[in-house]
Protein backbone atom coordinates (compact mmCIF):
# COMPACT_ATOMS: atom_id res chain seq x y z
CA UNK A 1 0.00 0.00 0.00
CA UNK A 2 2.85 2.22 0.96
CA UNK A 3 3.62 2.04 -3.36
CA UNK A 4 0.16 3.07 -4.07
CA UNK A 5 0.32 6.17 -1.64
CA UNK A 6 4.09 7.39 -3.00
CA UNK A 7 2.09 6.97 -6.56
CA UNK A 8 -0.88 8.52 -5.86
CA UNK A 9 1.26 11.40 -3.89
CA UNK A 10 3.43 12.46 -6.60
CA UNK A 11 0.10 12.57 -9.06
CA UNK A 12 -1.60 14.77 -6.91
CA UNK A 13 1.52 17.33 -6.18
CA UNK A 14 2.34 17.45 -9.92
CA UNK A 15 -1.34 17.71 -10.68
CA UNK A 16 -1.36 20.70 -8.77
CA UNK A 17 2.23 21.96 -9.16
CA UNK A 18 2.20 22.03 -13.19
CA UNK A 19 -0.41 25.15 -13.76
CA UNK A 20 1.51 26.94 -10.98
CA UNK A 21 4.48 26.54 -13.30
CA UNK A 22 2.58 27.47 -16.15
CA UNK A 23 1.57 30.78 -14.24
CA UNK A 24 5.17 31.06 -13.33
CA UNK A 25 6.79 30.43 -16.72
CA UNK A 26 4.19 32.89 -18.14
CA UNK A 27 5.10 35.55 -15.46
CA UNK A 28 8.99 35.55 -16.01
CA UNK A 29 8.85 35.04 -19.50
CA UNK A 30 10.25 31.35 -19.95
CA UNK A 31 8.69 30.42 -22.73
CA UNK A 32 9.47 27.46 -26.02
CA UNK A 33 8.73 30.30 -28.74
CA UNK A 34 8.58 29.12 -32.06
CA UNK A 35 11.58 31.14 -33.72
CA UNK A 36 13.83 27.98 -35.57
CA UNK A 37 11.97 26.06 -38.29
CA UNK A 38 12.24 22.98 -35.84
CA UNK A 39 9.63 24.59 -33.78
CA UNK A 40 6.30 23.30 -34.96
CA UNK A 41 4.11 24.88 -32.63
CA UNK A 42 2.24 28.32 -33.69
CA UNK A 43 2.84 30.41 -30.55
CA UNK A 44 4.60 30.31 -27.60
CA UNK A 45 3.86 27.76 -25.00
CA UNK A 46 5.17 27.70 -21.03
CA UNK A 47 8.49 26.06 -20.26
CA UNK A 48 8.85 24.97 -16.30
CA UNK A 49 7.08 21.40 -16.59
CA UNK A 50 10.05 19.50 -15.75
CA UNK A 51 11.12 21.50 -12.50
CA UNK A 52 7.18 20.55 -11.70
CA UNK A 53 7.81 17.03 -12.31
CA UNK A 54 10.94 16.75 -10.64
CA UNK A 55 9.17 18.43 -7.46
CA UNK A 56 6.45 16.04 -7.79
CA UNK A 57 8.73 13.47 -8.01
CA UNK A 58 11.44 14.24 -5.13
CA UNK A 59 9.68 15.08 -2.14
CA UNK A 60 7.78 12.18 -2.47
CA UNK A 61 10.68 9.95 -2.44
CA UNK A 62 12.37 11.92 0.59
CA UNK A 63 9.69 11.39 3.02
CA UNK A 64 8.56 8.05 1.83
CA UNK A 65 12.74 6.58 2.70
CA UNK A 66 12.43 8.98 6.25
CA UNK A 67 9.35 7.66 7.27
CA UNK A 68 10.55 3.79 5.93
CA UNK A 69 14.08 3.90 6.82
CA UNK A 70 14.63 7.02 9.06
CA UNK A 71 17.38 7.68 6.02
CA UNK A 72 17.83 8.56 2.60
CA UNK A 73 20.53 5.94 2.12
CA UNK A 74 20.11 4.53 -1.43
CA UNK A 75 18.59 7.42 -3.02
CA UNK A 76 21.02 10.63 -2.51
CA UNK A 77 22.81 9.66 -5.69
CA UNK A 78 19.85 9.33 -7.48
CA UNK A 79 18.29 12.36 -6.18
CA UNK A 80 21.36 14.74 -6.38
CA UNK A 81 22.08 13.55 -10.26
CA UNK A 82 18.55 14.05 -10.98
CA UNK A 83 18.78 17.63 -9.22
CA UNK A 84 21.95 18.50 -11.29
CA UNK A 85 20.28 17.61 -14.14
CA UNK A 86 17.01 19.60 -13.79
CA UNK A 87 19.17 22.55 -12.74
CA UNK A 88 21.40 22.31 -15.96
CA UNK A 89 18.24 21.42 -18.36
CA UNK A 90 16.43 24.60 -16.57
CA UNK A 91 19.69 26.73 -17.35
CA UNK A 92 19.47 25.42 -21.03
CA UNK A 93 15.89 26.72 -21.16
CA UNK A 94 16.16 30.04 -20.23
CA UNK A 95 19.77 31.13 -21.48
CA UNK A 96 20.52 28.44 -23.53
CA UNK A 97 23.59 26.24 -23.44
CA UNK A 98 26.36 24.79 -25.66
CA UNK A 99 26.11 20.92 -26.15
CA UNK A 100 29.73 20.39 -25.06
CA UNK A 101 28.75 22.28 -21.69
CA UNK A 102 25.69 20.16 -21.42
CA UNK A 103 27.63 17.05 -21.98
CA UNK A 104 30.28 18.03 -19.18
CA UNK A 105 27.07 18.66 -16.95
CA UNK A 106 25.88 14.94 -17.84
CA UNK A 107 29.79 13.23 -17.53
CA UNK A 108 29.72 14.78 -14.13
CA UNK A 109 26.11 13.14 -12.91
CA UNK A 110 27.30 9.79 -14.33
CA UNK A 111 30.64 10.45 -11.75
CA UNK A 112 27.63 10.64 -8.93
CA UNK A 113 26.37 7.62 -9.99
CA UNK A 114 29.18 6.00 -9.92
CA UNK A 115 30.00 7.48 -6.35
CA UNK A 116 27.31 6.04 -4.93
CA UNK A 117 28.13 2.47 -6.54
CA UNK A 118 25.56 2.33 -8.83
CA UNK A 119 26.90 0.87 -12.22
CA UNK A 120 26.94 -1.70 -14.40
CA UNK A 121 28.38 -4.65 -13.03
CA UNK A 122 28.25 -7.56 -15.71
CA UNK A 123 31.89 -7.54 -16.80
CA UNK A 124 35.14 -8.48 -14.75
CA UNK A 125 36.90 -5.23 -15.26
CA UNK A 126 35.45 -2.52 -13.60
CA UNK A 127 36.99 -0.12 -15.52
CA UNK A 128 35.18 -1.00 -18.38
CA UNK A 129 32.05 -1.30 -15.95
CA UNK A 130 32.31 2.51 -15.05
CA UNK A 131 32.91 3.38 -18.87
CA UNK A 132 29.98 1.50 -19.67
CA UNK A 133 27.95 3.28 -17.03
CA UNK A 134 29.01 6.87 -17.98
CA UNK A 135 28.43 6.05 -21.31
CA UNK A 136 24.75 4.52 -20.60
CA UNK A 137 24.36 7.37 -18.14
CA UNK A 138 24.75 10.10 -20.44
CA UNK A 139 23.78 7.94 -24.02
CA UNK A 140 19.84 7.75 -22.15
CA UNK A 141 19.38 10.99 -20.80
CA UNK A 142 20.03 12.43 -24.20
CA UNK A 143 17.82 9.79 -26.05
CA UNK A 144 15.09 10.88 -23.95
CA UNK A 145 15.63 14.43 -24.79
CA UNK A 146 15.81 13.39 -28.62
CA UNK A 147 11.97 11.80 -28.76
CA UNK A 148 10.80 15.16 -26.69
CA UNK A 149 9.49 16.68 -30.38
CA UNK A 150 5.50 15.98 -30.02
CA UNK A 151 2.92 16.72 -27.67
CA UNK A 152 2.94 13.54 -24.71
CA UNK A 153 5.91 11.14 -26.26
CA UNK A 154 8.42 11.86 -23.90
CA UNK A 155 6.01 11.68 -21.00
CA UNK A 156 4.18 8.79 -22.00
CA UNK A 157 7.33 6.57 -22.73
CA UNK A 158 8.70 7.70 -20.09
CA UNK A 159 5.43 6.73 -18.02
CA UNK A 160 5.44 3.49 -18.84
CA UNK A 161 8.97 2.92 -18.62
CA UNK A 162 9.10 3.98 -15.02
CA UNK A 163 5.99 1.51 -14.48
CA UNK A 164 8.55 -1.55 -15.41
CA UNK A 165 11.19 -1.03 -13.43
CA UNK A 166 8.81 -0.99 -10.74
CA UNK A 167 7.64 -4.04 -11.82
CA UNK A 168 11.51 -5.18 -12.05
CA UNK A 169 12.88 -3.55 -8.87
CA UNK A 170 9.70 -5.66 -7.18
CA UNK A 171 10.06 -8.68 -8.51
CA UNK A 172 13.70 -8.11 -7.02
CA UNK A 173 13.00 -6.99 -4.31
CA UNK A 174 14.99 -3.92 -4.57
CA UNK A 175 13.00 -1.13 -2.59
CA UNK A 176 15.12 1.94 -3.51
CA UNK A 177 14.50 1.26 -7.10
CA UNK A 178 10.79 0.40 -6.60
CA UNK A 179 9.95 3.84 -4.60
CA UNK A 180 11.87 6.12 -7.10
CA UNK A 181 10.21 4.65 -9.95
CA UNK A 182 6.39 4.88 -8.50
CA UNK A 183 7.34 8.07 -7.79
CA UNK A 184 8.47 9.28 -11.17
CA UNK A 185 5.59 6.93 -12.67
CA UNK A 186 3.27 9.25 -10.63
CA UNK A 187 4.52 12.66 -11.52
CA UNK A 188 4.92 12.15 -15.44
CA UNK A 189 1.32 11.10 -15.10
CA UNK A 190 0.02 13.70 -13.72
CA UNK A 191 2.22 15.99 -16.13
CA UNK A 192 0.38 14.13 -19.17
CA UNK A 193 -3.24 15.93 -18.51
CA UNK A 194 -1.36 19.01 -19.34
CA UNK A 195 1.36 17.75 -21.85
CA UNK A 196 -1.12 15.62 -24.75
CA UNK A 197 -2.35 17.33 -27.73
CA UNK A 198 -2.83 20.10 -27.33
CA UNK A 199 0.01 20.88 -24.93
CA UNK A 200 -0.20 23.39 -22.19
CA UNK A 201 3.20 23.53 -21.20
CA UNK A 202 6.31 21.70 -22.07
CA UNK A 203 8.67 20.01 -20.05
CA UNK A 204 11.51 21.58 -21.67
CA UNK A 205 15.28 20.23 -21.20
CA UNK A 206 14.25 20.60 -17.09
CA UNK A 207 12.60 17.81 -17.27
CA UNK A 208 14.06 15.91 -20.65
CA UNK A 209 17.54 15.46 -19.18
CA UNK A 210 16.07 14.74 -15.36
CA UNK A 211 13.84 11.87 -16.63
CA UNK A 212 16.74 10.21 -18.71
CA UNK A 213 18.87 10.54 -15.93
CA UNK A 214 16.18 8.96 -14.36
CA UNK A 215 15.71 5.82 -17.07
CA UNK A 216 19.46 5.56 -16.85
CA UNK A 217 19.79 5.12 -13.12
CA UNK A 218 16.83 2.67 -12.41
CA UNK A 219 17.89 0.69 -15.08
CA UNK A 220 21.68 0.05 -13.12
CA UNK A 221 22.32 -2.58 -10.54
CA UNK A 222 19.19 -4.36 -11.19
CA UNK A 223 18.73 -8.48 -10.49
CA UNK A 224 16.77 -9.13 -13.56
CA UNK A 225 16.64 -12.57 -13.12
CA UNK A 226 17.62 -15.27 -11.52
CA UNK A 227 16.63 -17.71 -14.60
CA UNK A 228 18.77 -16.44 -17.22
CA UNK A 229 21.76 -14.06 -17.52
CA UNK A 230 20.08 -12.98 -20.83
CA UNK A 231 17.48 -10.78 -19.08
CA UNK A 232 20.50 -8.44 -17.78
CA UNK A 233 19.54 -6.89 -21.48
CA UNK A 234 15.38 -6.16 -20.00
CA UNK A 235 16.40 -2.24 -19.81
CA UNK A 236 17.36 -2.40 -23.55
CA UNK A 237 13.79 -3.28 -24.25
CA UNK A 238 12.76 -1.53 -21.78
CA UNK A 239 14.18 1.82 -22.94
CA UNK A 240 13.82 0.19 -26.74
CA UNK A 241 11.84 3.00 -28.09
CA UNK A 242 14.39 6.29 -27.19
CA UNK A 243 17.66 4.13 -28.22
CA UNK A 244 15.97 2.91 -31.32
CA UNK A 245 15.44 6.60 -32.45
CA UNK A 246 18.56 7.88 -31.31
CA UNK A 247 20.85 5.66 -32.95
CA UNK A 248 17.87 6.05 -36.36
CA UNK A 249 18.77 9.68 -35.77
CA UNK A 250 22.64 9.27 -35.66
CA UNK A 251 22.55 7.15 -38.55
CA UNK A 252 20.18 9.57 -40.72
CA UNK A 253 22.20 13.14 -40.16
CA UNK A 254 25.68 11.47 -40.37
CA UNK A 255 24.67 9.68 -43.90
CA UNK A 256 23.00 13.53 -44.70
CA UNK A 257 26.72 14.96 -43.76
CA UNK A 258 25.76 16.66 -40.53
CA UNK A 259 26.77 16.43 -36.87
CA UNK A 260 24.24 14.23 -34.71
CA UNK A 261 23.86 17.40 -32.56
CA UNK A 262 22.56 19.85 -35.21
CA UNK A 263 18.87 18.70 -35.12
CA UNK A 264 16.92 17.90 -38.35
CA UNK A 265 13.14 16.41 -39.14
CA UNK A 266 14.34 12.80 -39.22
CA UNK A 267 12.82 11.17 -35.68
CA UNK A 268 10.95 8.18 -35.91
CA UNK A 269 8.02 9.74 -34.91
CA UNK A 270 7.75 12.05 -37.62
CA UNK A 271 8.66 9.04 -40.27
CA UNK A 272 5.77 7.50 -38.55
CA UNK A 273 3.42 10.77 -39.64
CA UNK A 274 4.79 10.46 -43.30
CA UNK A 275 4.04 7.13 -42.91
CA UNK A 276 0.63 8.34 -42.61
CA UNK A 277 -0.20 8.28 -38.98
CA UNK A 278 -1.71 11.64 -37.57
CA UNK A 279 1.02 12.96 -35.09
CA UNK A 280 -1.33 11.85 -32.21
CA UNK A 281 -1.39 8.53 -33.47
CA UNK A 282 2.17 8.58 -33.68
CA UNK A 283 2.36 9.08 -30.45
CA UNK A 284 -0.11 6.47 -29.06
CA UNK A 285 2.04 4.25 -31.46
CA UNK A 286 5.34 4.44 -29.60
CA UNK A 287 4.07 4.99 -26.33
CA UNK A 288 2.42 1.34 -27.10
CA UNK A 289 5.35 -0.02 -28.37
CA UNK A 290 6.97 0.97 -25.48
CA UNK A 291 4.45 -1.23 -23.51
CA UNK A 292 4.83 -4.16 -25.40
CA UNK A 293 8.68 -4.10 -25.33
CA UNK A 294 8.07 -3.57 -21.40
CA UNK A 295 6.22 -6.67 -21.74
CA UNK A 296 8.43 -8.58 -23.24
CA UNK A 297 11.45 -7.50 -21.06
CA UNK A 298 9.29 -8.55 -18.23
CA UNK A 299 8.53 -11.93 -19.90
CA UNK A 300 11.85 -12.67 -20.53
CA UNK A 301 13.08 -12.81 -16.87
CA UNK A 302 10.85 -15.34 -15.93
CA UNK A 303 11.92 -17.79 -19.41
CA UNK A 304 15.18 -20.30 -19.42
CA UNK A 305 18.10 -18.74 -21.39
CA UNK A 306 17.07 -21.03 -24.78
CA UNK A 307 13.69 -18.93 -24.38
CA UNK A 308 15.29 -15.61 -23.98
CA UNK A 309 17.81 -16.07 -26.52
CA UNK A 310 14.66 -16.50 -29.26
CA UNK A 311 12.44 -14.00 -27.80
CA UNK A 312 15.64 -11.41 -27.78
CA UNK A 313 17.01 -12.70 -31.60
CA UNK A 314 13.33 -12.03 -32.91
CA UNK A 315 12.81 -8.71 -31.41
CA UNK A 316 16.76 -7.62 -33.04
CA UNK A 317 14.92 -8.84 -36.37
CA UNK A 318 12.01 -7.56 -36.31
CA UNK A 319 13.85 -3.67 -35.00
CA UNK A 320 16.48 -4.30 -38.27
CA UNK A 321 13.01 -4.69 -40.50
CA UNK A 322 11.32 -1.97 -39.24
CA UNK A 323 14.51 0.33 -39.16
CA UNK A 324 14.56 -0.43 -42.98
CA UNK A 325 11.33 0.37 -43.29
CA UNK A 326 11.36 3.78 -41.53
CA UNK A 327 14.27 4.98 -43.41
CA UNK A 328 13.11 4.50 -46.45
CA UNK A 329 10.98 7.37 -46.05
CA UNK A 330 11.00 10.68 -47.91
CA UNK A 331 11.07 13.55 -45.32
CA UNK A 332 11.57 15.81 -47.88
CA UNK A 333 8.13 17.36 -47.53
CA UNK A 334 8.21 16.50 -43.84
CA UNK A 335 7.14 20.26 -42.77
CA UNK A 336 4.46 20.36 -45.03
CA UNK A 337 2.85 17.26 -44.01
CA UNK A 338 2.83 17.67 -40.61
CA UNK A 339 0.53 21.03 -40.40
CA UNK A 340 -2.39 18.31 -41.94
CA UNK A 341 -2.02 15.68 -39.29
CA UNK A 342 -3.18 16.57 -36.16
Amino acid sequence: MIYLAIGISSFILSLVLTPLAMKAAVRFGIMDRPVTGLKKHKKPVPYLGGVSIFIAFAVPVIVSKLIIHQELYGVVGILAGAALMMMLGLFDDIKGLSPAVKLVFQFMAALIVLKVNLHIKFMDNNIFNYALTILWVVGVTNSINLIDIMDGLAGGVVAVASLAFFVAGMLAGRINDMIPAIALFGAVMAFLVYNRHPARIYMGDAGALFLGFMMAVLALNQSYSRVNYIAVLSPLLILGVPLFDTFLVIFARLRKGLLPIYGSDDHLAQRLVMIGLSKTNAVRFLVGLTFVLSALAITSTFLAISGALVLYLGIAIAAIMFAMLVMSVDMKNYRKVHRKRK
